[in-house]
């Protein structure tokens, strides 16, 4: 029986190191290994689509669970992403937001060196008047959306509500600008701002600006900032592509213990044990 061809790079030519069945290492996490080589020497490029299962199969000699383990081991160390529907992509550099400090979304990404392109998807100087989702109504009345894109995909909606003021602008000058960078035209100083992140499943609007399907799940941004009066100055909700972007805090201060938890005394009598675990 002729000996199975080992499978070959597809840039060199040259044989792909073979899996060691005799390792003690799994198979699957040989293959993930193997493919993360491949993403980081750029043979498998950021949003390239990766092999089929039953491809993956058929070159490395393994089984569809093989396949599958490994797959799902790179999505959870982030290296691969799956749409449903489309198949499974190697993902880009995952982003990171650091809440640490107050600066504007545009101002985080440029910072960790990506410049994203934008496209002002509306100017509306009453668009926040009746909007029921407008995050401070009745005090910020000029709505702007905008869409980032990130290597020519769309990454992310913001929805800002801006002060009156901001109307004089106009659509033009609107599109060259942040809404930090517009709140600072209009010489107004943010001194704090309150911030809230969750998941949640993209409504249809917005599933069809970002590539995604209703109800697919996205991490969603809500930042209100006041002024040094103590008024709102700039609302902005921020629905994201949760598959290359986190969000970093770093908290100060000696660790608290909760204060209903009285170790000596859990120790000292295994009687007074809680029912329920403490985690």
């Amino acid at each position: 029986m002729p000996p199975t061809p080992q499978p070959k790079n597809a840039r060199s030519g040259s044989p792909l190191p073979a899996l060691a069945r005799s390792s003690p290492e799994p198979l699957y996490q040989q293959l993930a290994r193997l493919l993360a080589g491949q993403i980081d020497s750029g043979e498998l490029a950021a949003g390239a689509q990766l092999e089929s299962e039953p491809d993956l199969m058929a070159k490395y000699g393994v089984s569809r669970v093989t396949v599958r383990q490994a797959t799902a081991l790179l999505r959870r160390q982030g290296r691969l992403v799956a749409r449903r529907g489309k198949g499974t992509f190697v993902a880009g550099r995952l982003l990171t937001h650091d809440l640490d400090a107050l600066h504007g979304f545009y101002d985080a990404l440029r910072s960790q060196g990506v410049e994203p392109r934008t496209r002002l998807l509306e100017f509306a100087p009453e668009g926040g008047v009746r909007d029921p989702e407008n995050l401070a109504p009745g005090q910020l009345p000029v709505r702007l959306k905008r869409l980032y894109y990130l290597d020519e995909r769309p990454f992310a909606l913001v929805v800002a509500y801006l002060p009156e003021a901001a109307r004089a602008l106009g659509e033009h000058k609107a599109r060259l600008m942040t809404a930090y960078q517009i709140v600072s035209h209009l010489g107004i100083r943010v001194t704090h701002a309150d911030v809230t992140i969750r998941c949640q499943r993209a409504g249809r609007s917005v599933a069809r600006l970002l590539g995604l399907k209703q109800a697919e799940s996205m991490l969603v941004m809500e930042r209100r900032s006041f002024s040094n009066h103590g008024a709102v100055c700039e609302a902005m909700r921020i629905h994201i592509v949760p598959e290359r972007y986190e969000f970093r805090l770093s908290i100060p201060g000696a660790l608290e213990i909760a204060r209903s938890v009285h170790p000596v005394q859990l120790l000292a009598d295994p009687r007074a044990l809680p029912e329920t675990e403490v985690l």
